[in-house]
């Protein structure tokens, strides 16, 4: 549609200008010929001089022979003059008989005569007649001029220059005219379609000019406000996103406390019951006592567990980093755990590179390598080794910690870092876990900017952390 439309303007602005030159060029030309100044070859008086005989010679001519004389006198004064002055022949009451029937009236006067050029008229009379007439010659207008001759002589010529030139001229005013203006047209198009990578140069500096300037300016605003709207819209949506998920994970987080908080209550609350009425099995009060305190400390981790990520799930929460020397920092925790180890009978290895630091927050980093370290103990069988490496390889740090005898279903590995998820109920009761520890160190690594995965290995289980 746009190209008809560019079409149509190219075609119309050729036409009209074509026309309008074509126009001003003969106009030109038809008032150059209506103006041409009427120069004569010859005078009148060179005619008014041979004139003044004819009188002598028409007297002594019968009146039937009189045509004869006046058209060999005519015929001699078109030729000797070439034809720039006539004959005329006038009867006594003014009026214009025929030279070659003097008894033949032609329609004029002598007075249609008076604003032309003529010579004095001469009066006359035949020999068998005494009627008088009048001769008069006069320019004849209807001759052109030299100058007209020559400019109508021209005309044919001047024709096909016109048309030539009004030809290329309407052409090249037309592609001037039309051609920044298609650029526009392209470029507005452009834009209408929210493609704002077009450019209109039209390289002039008159309106058109300008308007190319403008446009091309608005096309950059315009792509720039689009961009950042994109961005901005992009950046809502994402939050939005965003807050769906953690408003989600927050619902199921809280049902899934709410679960697991009412379990160990449920059996206290039983417990207690029994105990206090002595049912059954609940009369041995010291064993149930002891099982009470025992699902009691199990609460108390769960609480505070809760409470420490209710902190890091604060929005705006950030931790405090400094430059934490990690390899050292390792190194403590791991003979921190060292009792612990002992009591489970395994065997640790390290391989921690020396002076490696990292920013983070030490009590942050300290929780989740503990909850690592614990978990490395609690599910090694007596004998198993736990593996512990540190090292850096160009901007990345890594630290593995490798528990071997143990093993994780493949199915259950992308669960591992969700709250409450456990692999073996049963088990899990045992060790006294709550199912939070691998979230908390997750949120806490996701803090740091580090990545933490879980895999299985031929040997065991393997944990590795990206800084």
């Amino acid at each position: 549609m746009i190209k008809k439309i560019k079409s149509r303007l190219s075609v119309k602005v050729f036409l009209l200008t074509l026309l309008l030159i074509a126009v001003c060029c003969f106009t030109t030309y038809s008032f150059i010929l209506q103006a041409a100044p009427k120069n004569y070859q010859y005078d009148i008086e060179d005619v008014d001089l041979e004139l003044s005989f004819l009188p002598d010679e028409l007297s002594r001519t019968e009146k039937e022979y009189v045509y004869m004389f006046l058209e060999a006198e005519s015929e001699r004064i078109g030729k000797q003059y070439e034809n720039e002055f006539e004959l005329h022949f006038f009867q006594s009451d003014g009026q214009e008989v025929s030279l070659h029937d003097i008894n033949q009236l032609v329609g004029g006067q002598i007075t249609d005569f008076d604003k032309v050029e003529k010579t004095k008229p001469y009066t006359a009379s035949f020999a068998d007649s005494d009627s008088i007439y009048t001769l008069l010659v006069t320019r004849n207008t209807a001759k052109h001029t030299q100058t007209e001759e020559a400019i109508q002589g021209t005309l044919p010529v001047l024709c096909l220059v016109v048309l030539l030139g009004s030809i290329i001229s309407a052409f090249f005013y037309s592609w001037y005219m039309t051609a920044p203006i298609k650029k526009v047209s392209k470029l507005s198009k452009q834009m209408a379609d929210m493609d704002f990578s077009g450019f209109c140069s039209a390289g002039r500096t008159d309106e058109i000019g300008v308007l190319s300037d403008s446009l091309n300016t608005l096309s950059r605003k315009l792509e720039v406000a689009l961009s950042e709207l994109q961005e901005a819209n992009q950046k809502l949506q994402a939050d939005i996103d965003m807050e769906r998920r953690l408003e989600k994970q927050r619902v199921e987080f809280f049902a899934a406390a709410s679960h697991e908080l009412k379990t160990p209550i449920t059996i206290i609350k039983g417990q207690l019951q029994g105990m206090l009425y002595q049912v059954g099995r609940y009369k041995d009060r010291e064993t149930y006592l002891a099982q009470s305190l025992e699902i009691m400390d199990t609460l108390g981790k769960m609480v505070q567990e809760l409470l420490t990520i209710s902190r890091l799930d604060t929005p705006g929460y950030t931790c405090k980093k400094n430059n934490l020397n990690l390899s050292n920092f390792i190194i403590d925790r791991v003979t921190a755990f060292e009792d612990l180890f002992m009591q489970k009978d395994l065997t640790v290895e390290q391989s921690i590179s020396p002076e490696i630091y990292v920013l983070g927050d030490m009590q942050l980093l300290q929780k989740a390598l503990d909850n690592l370290l614990g978990n490395a103990a609690a599910y090694s069988g007596a004998g198993n080794q736990v593996l512990i490496k540190l090292w850096k390889e160009t901007e990345t740090t890594t630290l593995t910690i490798e528990n071997t005898g143990a093993h994780i279903p493949d199915e259950a590995i992308p669960k591992l870092f969700e709250p409450f998820y456990r692999v073996d109920q049963s088990r899990n009761r045992q060790t006294g876990g709550t199912g939070l520890g691998l979230y908390i160190v997750k949120t806490i690594f996701d803090l740091h900017g580090a990545k933490v995965e879980i895999a299985n290995t031929i040997q065991g289980v393997i944990v590795s952390v990206q800084f």
